[in-house]
């Protein structure tokens, strides 16, 4: 496998992250709303407004940060194969 090949696949697969750390990002007062609904479900639907909130508002930080930290690794993996495929 060459140099060329290795980087235009490194290119490709970070575009992939970068597009699913994106979607974290916008969509994630979704999937807080999902993944809160899920938990107030185990509970059997009892739980306190506050605690509720608290953990859908837990879920949406933690959906920010884990797609941001996918998301620049990512750009920084694009911009390193694309430097390396234009020398």
């Amino acid at each position: 496998m060459t140099n060329s090949t290795r980087n235009s696949d490194l290119l490709k697969l970070s575009s992939i992250f970068a597009l699913i750390g994106l979607l974290l990002i916008v969509f994630n007062g979704r999937i807080a709303n999902t993944l809160g609904s899920l938990w107030i479900q185990s509970l059997r639907g009892m739980s306190d407004t506050n605690e509720y909130i608290f953990i859908k508002t837990s879920y949406a930080n933690a959906s920010l940060v884990i797609g941001g930290i996918i998301l620049s690794i990512s750009l920084i993996a694009m911009l390193f194969s694309w430097y390396q495929l234009r020398s």
